[in-house]
């Protein structure tokens, strides 16, 4: 080894030696707490409610869910049990079927929508069957009836219990591609 190589290792060893290493928060995959929500029955569905603001009222829609095996903290929509179908994944067939600059296409191939992976589950470190939901920041594809598509982000997070078997979400919808709001807040809440 030459002296600069030396003269470089030393420092890096040095340097990595002096430093205040802090625990970072770490949760548990909360793979039981997804499976609440979840059954392998056909055509299972939990309990979706959207809170609408207009009339201080809860209002139920339904949307199949996806779950992954090999990333059991997450939680999506779509239909596994019709090829090319999506869900109506957060009520978002509802809210943005009839927007001038939005719609949503009444095609089979295209109709509803798909969000594979929405939500993230993590345990509590004291509680596992307590937690936070992280609504997994992303753009959501919506295709017109026209064909053409425009996109929706979302981001968001909430609480889960798998003892009262409730988690609910507050999710912030980005509609400035079709000329809306940057931050249109909406409230959820599923159950088995």
């Amino acid at each position: 080894m030459n002296r600069i190589s030396l003269f470089l290792v030393t420092i890096v060893v040095a340097l990595s030696a002096c430093k205040k290493h802090f625990a970072d928060a770490t949760y548990a995959a909360s793979a039981t707490a997804v499976k609440v929500w979840y059954k392998t029955d056909q055509y299972y569905f939990p309990k979706a409610s959207i809170y609408i603001d207009s009339t201080a009222k809860w209002r139920s829609f339904t949307s199949f869910p996806l779950i992954y095996d090999n990333d059991p903290n997450k939680y999506g929509f779509g239909n596994p049990y019709v090829t090319g179908k999506g869900s109506n994944a957060l009520n978002m067939t509802s809210i943005y079927g009839n927007m001038p600059n939005g719609g949503v296409t009444a095609d089979s191939g295209w109709y509803n929508i798909t969000i594979p992976k929405c939500f993230e589950f993590l345990a509590s470190a004291t509680d596992p069957t307590k937690g936070i939901v992280n609504v997994i920041p992303q753009k959501v594809r919506i295709v017109r009836k026209d064909f053409t598509s425009y996109y929706i982000g979302i981001s968001g997070s909430g609480v889960f219990d798998t003892n009262s078997k409730i988690f609910t979400v507050d999710i912030t919808f980005d509609d400035s591609e079709i000329g809306g709001s940057k931050a249109i807040l909406r409230k959820y809440m599923f159950q088995p």
